[in-house]
């Protein structure tokens, strides 16, 4: 009856084949494990990529049993931007339960992270948008007002889960005009994980500000011993660029755009944000990008005393080498030094989207199955990057927040409480619609997509750290790229810099 593909894009890899190769970072660094070791085993797959020979993508070899029979059941098409053999398995008999009880032929369609922008835009200049879209909140705000999410339908079905269920935060960032732009499914923080040892060593503070960050990054700088001091994601294709930037700049207090929508990169708090990125990276950051699996290996061989990135690394880091993960330490909320500067976190949210293309009452019945039946196992995968936006249900409140912190972390290992301790799992959990993520407490969440789509912040990132130009021909290339995407914005203006800064 139902059946799962693949998304992917032949085209989209040719072109990314074609694209020029930027030149390498001039930083004087010294070499990492990333270069000098073999990769760190993991205990979590990568993603599974199968090649399809159309746009979209094709069957995987499990076809509707009555396709073809003239059956009346309606199609329900599904993307998940999940891959791994875990969410393929789960997704697979979650799709043949909910097919089989309502009735429906359901088409999972699970698509690489990084091509869903593109694999959308083509779903809508080919009229094949499909019912529903589990995707990142970046996207959720600009997608509604472009048309493909729903947010009457989507407000309906809150109101019939129980909107009180859901994390208030969460919601908020999902509101558009009083309903709801999509669901929000589940999320976690970013952290900043750092060797307690070497800290000690050194007597260095806890690198919770910019200051702290940079006295560590450059004591546990060791060229001689192939140790960087800081890493993070810089690679030009990666969202995650983006994100652990905006980290970065929103604690300086750096705010993209105003209420209003005048957009505020150019800000002394932004321009400080961007010396500070140049500097800690070039510095005291790995020759050459850096991806998130170069970055999180880096780690996990020994040879990195700051890493910012997504909590994935935390069963890696449990599972592996005892006494590195005895001696590192991690904080979620940083601030920088300037004037503005504020603790902030960076939580990253995703959300079920119901679309204009969806028959309201099928796509209801897939989000009451995903967010009851289906919602304990889909949180147990991968469960440290998956913290419920749903904290439980009408009769039992908060069963789903309650249970994630002591959910295994794959079948017949531990938890994240038994292996990192209650105060861990709390700061993992808490909070983390409440961060300050750019544009949506300014009701402006809608011009993150395209930045994100387009990946403004990740190209020009990497061209100033291959020393294209400084740090505030950067602010401008940034503020100039930001305003291009806004159609008719109202208040460009042109500032002066040093262009040989």
């Amino acid at each position: 009856m139902n059946r799962i593909r693949y998304g992917w894009v032949l085209l989209l890899l040719l072109l990314a084949a074609c694209r020029p190769q930027l030149l390498d970072s001039p930083r004087l660094a010294t070499q990492t494990a990333v270069s000098a070791n073999p990769p760190a085993a993991t205990q979590t797959p990568e993603p599974l990529f199968i090649p399809a020979p159309t746009s979209l993508a094709t069957s995987a070899a499990v076809a509707p049993e009555n396709e073809g029979t003239g059956s009346p059941n309606p199609t329900l098409t599904v993307w998940i931007n999940e891959t791994s053999p875990a969410h393929e398995a789960a997704l697979r008999q979650m799709a043949d339960e909910f097919g089989e009880a309502q009735g429906v032929d359901v088409e999972m369609v699970l698509v690489n992270p990084a091509l869903l922008p593109d694999l959308m835009e083509t779903a809508v200049l080919t009229y094949t948008i499909p019912d529903i879209v589990l995707h990142p909140m970046a996207y959720t705000i600009g997608w509604t007002e472009r048309g493909i999410l729903d947010p009457v339908t989507t407000t309906a079905i809150a109101d019939e889960l129980g909107r009180d269920t859901f994390d208030p935060a969460a919601l908020q960032l999902n509101s558009v005009d009083g309903g709801l732009a999509a669901l929000p499914s589940d999320g976690y923080h970013q952290i900043l994980i750092y060797r307690t040892d070497w800290f000690a060593e050194n007597d260095l503070a806890i690198p919770d500000n910019y200051d702290a960050m940079y006295a560590a990054a450059e004591k546990t700088f060791d060229p001689d011993n192939l140790r960087a001091g800081f890493v993070m994601a810089t690679e030009s294709n990666l969202i995650t660029t983006h994100e652990g930037f905006e980290h970065i700049a929103a604690a300086n207090g750096c705010d993209l755009i105003s209420p209003e929508g005048e957009v505020t990169f150019l800000s002394p708090a932004c321009q400080e944000a961007i010396e500070f990125y140049y500097s800690i990276i070039h510095q005291f950051s790995p020759i050459g990008v850096q991806t998130d699996t170069s970055a999180r290996n880096a780690y996990l061989n020994g040879r990195v005393g700051l890493l910012l990135a997504s909590p994935q690394i935390l069963p890696q880091l449990a599972m592996g080498d005892g006494e590195l993960a005895a001696n590192s330490g991690i904080i979620t909320s940083i601030s920088g030094d300037g004037d503005s500067a504020i603790p902030v976190t960076f939580g990253n949210l995703t959300n079920l989207g119901i679309t204009t293309a969806a028959d309201p009452e099928v796509a209801a019945a897939f989000a009451d199955h995903w967010f009851n039946d289906f919602y304990p196992t889909w949180l147990a995968i991968e469960s440290e990057r998956k913290v419920p936006m749903r904290q439980g249900t009408a009769v039992s409140p908060t069963t789903f927040i309650d249970d994630w912190g002591i959910l295994p972390l794959a079948d017949g290992t531990p938890s994240l409480t038994e292996l990192y301790g209650t105060e861990t799992v709390a700061l993992l959990r808490d909070g983390i619609a409440e961060s300050g993520r750019w544009a949506f407490a300014q009701g402006q969440g809608g011009v993150m997509t395209p930045l994100y789509e387009e990946l403004i912040f990740p190209i020009v990132l990497q061209e100033m750290l291959s020393g294209y130009f400084g740090t505030a021909k950067t602010n401008y290339e940034l503020y100039t790229r930001i305003i291009e995407e806004i159609p008719n914005y109202p208040y460009p203006i042109t500032p002066e810099f040093d262009d040989d800064e």
